[in-house]
C-alpha cells in the first residue's frame, strides 16, 4: 500500500476528481430515491402539482450529475490506475538495468518478468477497485447512516452493528487468501522460468529427446498454478454473495423493525 501512495501522490488532481465524482455518484443512489419518497409523502398526498413538478426537475439534475460523476469517475480511475501502472514498469525496468550477474541470478529473469507483466497488471485492476469501490463504500455507507439516523436512532442501530461483520469479514477472507496468492505467485514464477527454458534450450531438448520430461514437468507446474488460482476465485465467488446476504438481511431486519415502529406509533 505504501509503494501504491508513494506513485498516487503524482497524481493529486486526477484523485481530487475522482473524490468529487464519487460524492456524484452517490448523491444520484441516495437523492433520487430520497426525493421520490418526498413526493409520494408530500405532493401525491397533498395533490400539489407544483411541488410535483419542482421535484421532478430536481430529478432531472442529480440525474444529469450523476451521469457526469459516473463518466468522470471512469476516466480518472482508469487513467491513474493505468498511469500508476506505466510507472511502476519504468522503474522496474530501469532498476533491473543496474543488476549484476549475482542479483540476476538472485531473483531469477522469469521472475523479473512476472515483476514486470502479471504483477504490475494487478496493482492496476487492484488501484481500479481502490478507486471506484473503496471510496465508493465509505461514502454511501456515512451517507445512508446519517439519513436514517434522522429517520430513527433503532434503525441506525442495525446499520451499526452490521459494520463490525462485514469488516471481520474482510480481514477473515484477506488472511486466508494471503497464503494462497503467495503460492499461486510462486507458482507462476516456476511456470515462466520453465517455459523460458524450453524456448531457449528447444534445440538441446530435441537433440536429447527430453520432449516428454519437459511436457511432463511443464503440466505439473501449470495445474499446480490452476489449483491455487480455482481455490482463490472460489473464494472470491463465495465471498460476495455472503456478504451480499448479510447486507440484505440488515435491510429485511430494517424493514420489519420499521414496521413495527409504524404498527406502535413510534416512527
Amino acid at each position: 500500500m505504501k509503494l501504491i501512495l508513494k506513485y498516487l501522490k503524482k497524481y493529486k488532481k486526477l484523485l481530487v476528481l475522482n473524490v468529487i465524482s464519487v460524492f456524484g455518484f452517490a448523491l444520484v443512489e441516495l437523492g433520487i430515491p430520497t426525493i421520490i419518497a418526498n413526493m409520494i409523502d408530500i405532493g401525491v398526498k397533498n395533490q400539489d402539482r407544483n411541488y410535483l413538478y419542482s421535484m421532478w426537475g430536481a430529478i432531472l439534475v442529480i440525474s444529469i450529475v450523476g451521469v457526469a460523476g459516473t463518466i468522470l469517475l471512469g476516466y480518472c480511475c482508469a487513467k491513474i490506475s493505468t498511469s500508476i501502472t506505466r510507472d511502476i514498469r519504468n522503474d522496474i525496468f530501469t532498476k533491473v538495468q543496474d543488476f549484476s550477474p549475482s542479483e540476476f541470478n538472485k531473483f531469477g529473469i522469469s521472475s523479473l518478468i512476472t515483476r514486470t507483466n502479471n504483477d504490475a497488471f494487478q496493482i492496476q485492476m487492484f488501484i481500479n477497485v481502490i478507486l471506484r469501490t473503496a471510496l465508493m463504500t465509505p461514502v454511501m455507507l456515512v451517507v445512508s447512516f446519517i439519513m436514517t439516523l434522522r429517520t430513527s436512532l433503532d434503525l441506525s442501530l442495525v446499520i451499526a452493528a452490521t459494520l463490525p461483520v462485514v469488516i471481520l469479514g474482510v480481514i477473515l477472507v484477506a488472511k486466508i487468501s494471503e497464503p494462497m496468492s503467495q503460492k499461486q505467485q510462486a507458482s507462476l514464477d516456476h511456470l515462466n522460468r520453465i517455459s523460458r527454458e524450453n524456448l531457449t534450450g528447444i534445440k538441446v531438448i530435441r537433440a536429447f529427446n527430453n520432449d516428454r520430461y519437459e511436457q511432463a514437468r511443464f503440466n505439473e507446474t501449470n495445474v499446480e498454478f490452476t489449483d491455487y488460482t480455482k481455490k482463490i476465485f472460489k473464494l472470491m465467488s463465495v465471498t460476495q454473495p455472503i456478504f451480499f446476504l448479510l447486507m440484505n438481511l440488515a435491510a429485511v431486519f430494517i424493514f420489519y423493525l420499521a414496521s413495527q415502529m409504524i404498527d406502535a406509533g413510534t416512527l
